[in-house]
């Protein structure tokens, strides 16, 4: 059966005109009234059989996009996705969610069919996968990653300050044979992380001299396969890797929390003591690194900040497209726990 105004109006018990107001995106009922009219029209399925209606409708709506896989562990990006929610709809914003697989990628038909005022993707996607939508010229704003070829709005992590930092903190409590553990091809974010601890390490091994610290580094580092095991807690995996290293190291800096955790885990496992025998330190400071035993040094990031920086900026650019592209790069914080002890021979 055919959906008219009168059966929304009828829906929401309010006059035929006040649904003609808002579907026409004319003055004359509230910002709340209009966003209901819009969702009911839109539920109803009046919008699709209306296609000069679908421009009011998409004001109204954004698309939050992120790869399948981050579904399984929302620690990190799962707050980082509830600010993004809770900031939009303070200002009046529906989210539509969409996950997706980066190496089979479907523009999502909120996209195609253009029912969204603009996009944000949170955590890595590959740069083409970035130029078909900005095909679609819907603005688009990335969280916690950036493209080196594609030029869009970003809002990130300041990553190597964080690597920095924390491998500082391990070298003014006396440590030395610090290695790095996290996949150096994985994500943008990592390889930043992995570049600001070795800026600590170069500058503390000898300030001249870089082949001696990549290849100390190697000797305590693991650097493939971690980003796998650690998210299936493959501990016996996790234990073979560090039992293959040339030499155990006296601490680990590690490429997020859930690695981190995953590491004290499998070093318990084969008689290892943390901080005792060796110390770990994470990045992102997610809840279960405060819950963790030994409780887990690490890096904070403000997640619900970056969140509700995208929607600034998407919001922002929607009103403002010609104006330059630029990322925002929010700083750190390190969050001394009981993972770390003072180093002493």
């Amino acid at each position: 059966m055919k959906v008219r105004m009168k059966d929304i109006a009828d829906a929401l018990g309010i006059s035929v005109n006040a649904v003609s107001i808002a579907l026409n995106n004319k003055s004359g009922v509230s910002n709340d009234m209009r966003i209901r009219i819009l969702r009911k029209a839109n539920e109803m399925g009046y919008i699709e059989t209306k296609a000069k209606y679908v421009r009011t409708f998409s004001r109204n709506n954004l698309c939050v996009m992120m790869q399948k896989r981050y579904a399984d562990d929302l620690n990190f990006y799962g707050k980082i996705l509830f600010a993004v929610t809770e900031e939009a709809r303070e200002r009046g914003f529906d989210t539509v969610l969409e996950f997706f697989n980066d190496k089979d990628f479907i523009i999502p038909m909120a996209v195609t069919e253009r029912r969204i005022a603009g996009i944000i993707v949170i955590g890595m996607i590959s740069d083409c996968n970035i130029a078909a939508l900005h095909e679609s010229r819907i603005p688009l704003v990335i969280v916690d990653h950036a493209s080196l070829l594609c030029q869009e709005d970003s809002i990130l992590t300041d990553n190597k300050l964080g690597g920095f930092l924390i491998t500082k903190y391990l070298l003014d409590r006396g440590y030395r044979k610090i290695g790095f553990f996290g996949d150096l091809y994985y994500s943008l974010s990592i390889k930043e992380r992995y570049f600001g601890y070795y800026e600590a390490m170069r500058a503390y091994v000898d300030k001249e001299d870089y082949h001696r610290t990549g290849a100390l580094i190697e000797r305590w580092s693991v650097t493939t396969g971690v980003e796998r095991c650690a998210q299936n807690n493959d501990l016996a995996e996790i234990a073979k890797k560090v039992k293959s290293l040339l030499e155990l190291p006296q601490a680990f800096v590690c490429c997020n929390d859930v690695a981190a955790i995953a590491l004290m885990h499998a070093l318990q496992s084969f008689g290892y003591y943390v901080p005792g025998d060796i110390a770990v330190t994470g990045f992102d400071d997610v809840d279960i690194a405060e819950k963790s035993i030994p409780r887990l040094t690490t890096i904070r990031v403000d997640k619900e900040k970056m969140g509700r920086l995208a929607v600034r900026r998407l919001c922002h650019r929607i009103s403002n497209r010609e104006t330059p592209r630029y990322n925002t790069v929010m700083s750190v914080e390190l969050m001394e726990r009981d993972s770390v002890s003072r180093y002493s021979l």
